[in-house]
């Protein structure tokens, strides 16, 4: 267990960015400010949710560090105006739908070194009917599609302000584009196996095909030649799988590739 002393102890923001989630957005909120490690900077990003989601937000104020509730222009907007307002050493992003395990940041900040900047882990994927996954974070896939689970993400803060913010003119990829800019920057990517957050099913990432496609896009800006080939090859045949093979947890549909 970490000695309860802030001042001993790396703080870590962590942001959460929600619109409209008012069936979820308590447990979110719970699962940060329950962590066992005490040294937490916990920002809410709400996107003017008209639900009951501000409502809800508003009861844990006392827990809570900094609250904003006004209209985005989506939720890489809404990551870039929590990153804009951190101050600790390290940030988290854990949004309306996931939550962490109850110590997850503790366990982070246990497997870090001192030259590590980025880090992720597992993640359990829950849908409904009792469904659930593990996803492992798979770093040296990162090429072929975002296979880093970014809710089980840690950067360090000086990572963002030298290769800039979250692009706002993807919708569902601009955490894929982030990473891609990450490693061609030079930084290593550190893997912690542990399971450290949960996801709910459904949400912008569970619109699989234009996720894919939106993948394709970013990978045209950072991977060339063989690189870039090979992963448009993998990513198309990852289209087929889902639409004619794959019994995807997030919707009995076909895909229209």
């Amino acid at each position: 267990m970490l000695m309860n002393t802030k001042r001993l102890l790396p703080k870590v923001s962590v942001i959460t960015v929600v619109y409209n989630a008012v069936d979820t957005i308590e447990n979110t909120i719970q699962s940060v400010i329950e962590q066992t490690y005490p040294n937490i900077e916990y920002i809410i990003i709400d996107g003017g949710s008209t639900d009951g989601t501000y409502e809800i937000i508003e009861r844990y104020r006392s827990n809570i560090s900094v609250i904003v509730s006004e209209r985005d222009k989506g939720i890489a907007d809404a990551f870039n105006k929590g990153i804009a307002l951190a101050t600790g050493e390290w940030i988290g992003m854990i949004n309306a739908d996931d939550w962490y395990a109850y110590n997850a940041v503790e366990r982070m900040i246990t497997n870090v070194t001192a030259n590590d900047v980025i880090c992720c882990g597992d993640l359990t994927l829950i849908g409904e009917n009792g469904y659930a996954e593990c996803k492992k974070s798979k770093v040296s896939w990162l090429n072929l599609g975002m296979y880093i689970m970014h809710p089980t993400c840690f950067i360090r803060r000086e990572v963002y302000r030298n290769v800039g913010l979250y692009d706002t003119s993807l919708k569902i990829a601009t955490d894929f584009d982030m990473f891609l800019r990450i490693k061609g920057a030079g930084y290593k990517i550190r893997y912690i196996k542990e399971m450290l957050a949960f996801m709910r099913t459904g949400g912008a990432s569970s619109d699989v095909i234009n996720m894919h496609r939106e993948e394709l896009t970013v990978m045209r800006r950072h991977l060339h030649n063989l690189s870039y080939w090979a992963s448009a090859s993998f990513n198309y045949l990852n289209r087929l799988r889902w639409r004619f093979f794959y019994n995807s947890p997030f919707a009995d549909t076909k895909y229209d590739i």
